[in-house]
């Protein structure tokens, strides 16, 4: 018998993908003046988002291949055994 398994939220995955499009937008919106003076927080800020939507597509591929494993019975780390 297999139990049930119970799926994360995808809520903060969409916040953050939210969050992270704000950020790439701010400079648009910012007047030139202002703009300068905050440019490498902002860059900063960007690096960051971008960085953590890579970890996220990892982990999210990672799982899903997990699962796919699991669906078919077997050990997700050593699928060939």
């Amino acid at each position: 018998m297999t139990s049930v398994q119970r799926r994360p939220s995808p809520l903060p995955a969409v916040l953050g993908a939210m969050t992270a499009m704000a950020l790439f937008l701010i400079p648009g919106w910012l007047p030139a003046e202002f703009r300068s003076r905050w440019e490498w927080v902002i860059a900063i800020c960007q690096g960051i988002a971008a960085i953590a939507a890579v970890v996220y597509v990892a982990w999210f591929v990672r799982r899903q291949r997990d699962d796919y494993w699991r669906e078919r019975e077997k050990d997700p780390g050593h699928p060939e055994l």
